[in-house]
């Protein structure tokens, strides 16, 4: 009998077993997809110039030490964002305006005042530290909390384009409790919205942030983990669990420790079922719509025209894009979010008809014309995570109205023999890698104590 089964080998999943590995334990990992990193997940430009990020791309290594570790540790290079041009904002009528980075957009210093009225609220309060017991209502939506704060369209439409970004929902479907805790726990909303050396969105690396996930499972041992192996059941005995993979193989363990995310926790059969509170939440959560289209080029044409990349738009299909060229691989894109809603209509068309709304959206936003680069792509790629079969959606778990402080105090906790890891339970940098990484290191902590205290009462009996 194994001390530890893992299922998943996304980064939270292999550190996890990483840790448990280095404490002496024996183990093994399960993962449904035939590689690992779940979202992480970095390919190569069909030209072989370098690769595209098609899930989690940035990092910081300043403030995420455990991505910075890893970095360091696997002589990955990293490329800074670009900053430097004009952004665009995409007004809900089609018009655009170009602004320097840092500043406010708006069309109007009456909504550029109101915006920042209440982005500097948001802000403030994400800084302050609060228990669950003191969170803002978990019944009302982002839209309501930011209506109640007397804010004009403009600022709605942008408080929806924030909800998007961040988590593939419309503000109107995610509660502002969470909302405002999920920001607590990355270190405010301020650092959310950084592109530069003060937030989440500071270096992508240029070997691509699979090879954090590559180097990892190098270290745990491939022996270790089993691929293209999907959970169907975990049964709990007294003194184990019982994992049984789609296949009908079984795998013993003394703890298991489930790295997927809560809300696919419906597709596997769980006995005993989890405590009512936390099955509820799992049940009641979604993951959101978040779709990440690249667009990859000859040049950096739009760094010609003065442009640094950056823009964000209430028209759609694209809620928001940047700059992810590397200039050391010769690697020219732009990144496209298309998140919430947008992604919902626009995933409905057909491949063609997706690519054409993309490129079309460019050329709105650069100000060009049909006979313009834009419309000349070396290649598009486009992955709709809620459509791929092991995710359902990006990036964590949005819990249904009601449901995050009711059951606080039975979501993500420890069930018998059985651990709870994810980004979406972290303490630290919620809903990115170094939360993933974090939350590894928590859950194999708890397994490793409690079997050191297993074993040392079975001694002390013999």
């Amino acid at each position: 009998m194994l001390d530890v089964v893992i299922i998943g080998a996304g980064l939270s999943g292999l550190q996890a077993a990483l840790s448990c590995k280095e404490a002496g334990l024996s183990l093994k990992v399960l993962e449904a997809r035939d590689r690992v990193g779940g979202k992480t997940w970095s390919i190569p430009l069909k030209s072989g110039c370098g690769k595209m990020e098609l899930g989690a791309a940035w990092i910081n290594p300043h403030k995420q030490h455990r991505v910075g570790r890893y970095a360091r540790h696997f002589n990955l290079h990293t490329v800074k964002q670009r900053v430097v041009g004009k952004a665009v904002m995409q007004t809900k009528d089609g018009r655009r305006f170009e602004h320097p980075f840092g500043t406010t957009p708006g069309a109007s210093e009456e909504e550029r005042k109101d915006l920042e009225r209440v982005r500097d609220h948001i802000s403030a309060i994400s800084l302050k530290p609060a228990d669950l017991s003191q969170l803002e209502d978990d019944k009302a939506t982002v839209d309501e909390y930011v209506r109640n704060l007397d804010a004009l369209p403009s600022t709605l439409l942008m408080a929806n384009l924030w909800t998007q970004v961040m988590h593939g929902v419309e503000s109107t479907e995610e509660s502002a409790a969470f909302f405002m805790d999920y920001c607590r726990h990355v270190g405010g909303f301020p650092v959310i919205r950084a592109d530069d050396e003060t937030g989440g969105n500071y270096l992508r690396i240029i070997e691509g942030t699979l090879q954090i996930a590559n180097g990892i499972a190098a270290l745990l041992g491939h022996a270790n983990i089993q691929l293209s192996s999907p959970v169907s059941s975990v049964k709990q005995q007294r003194q184990h669990v019982e994992v049984t993979t789609v296949e009908g193989r079984k795998i013993l363990a003394r703890r298991c420790i489930m790295s997927i995310p809560s809300a696919m926790f419906r597709t596997i059969d769980i006995f005993p079922s989890l405590p009512k509170g936390f099955e509820s939440i799992a049940n009641a959560s979604r993951l959101g719509d978040y779709t990440k289209v690249v667009v990859c080029y000859n040049t950096p044409w739009w760094r010609e025209m003065g442009f640094n990349g950056i823009f964000n738009s209430f028209v759609g299909p694209v809620s928001s894009g940047r700059d992810t060229c590397i200039e050391e691989t010769k690697t020219y894109c732009i990144t496209c979010f298309v998140n919430g809603e947008n992604s919902r209509r626009w995933s409905r068309l057909s491949l063609e008809d997706r690519k054409n709304a993309i490129l079309k959206q460019l050329a709105s936003i650069f100000n060009v014309g049909p006979d313009h680069e834009v419309y000349r792509p070396l290649e598009v790629q486009e992955q709709i995570w809620k459509n791929e079969q092991y995710s359902h959606g990006a990036l964590t778990p949005i819990p249904a109205l009601g449901h995050y402080t009711r059951h606080a105090d039975v979501y993500g906790k420890s069930f018998q023999n059985m651990h709870f890891v994810g980004t979406e339970y972290s303490r630290e940098w919620k809903g990115y890698m170094e939360g993933a990484l974090c939350s590894g290191e928590q859950g194999a902590a708890e397994v490793i104590a409690l079997l050191k205290q297993t074993k040392a009462l079975a001694s002390a009996k013999l």
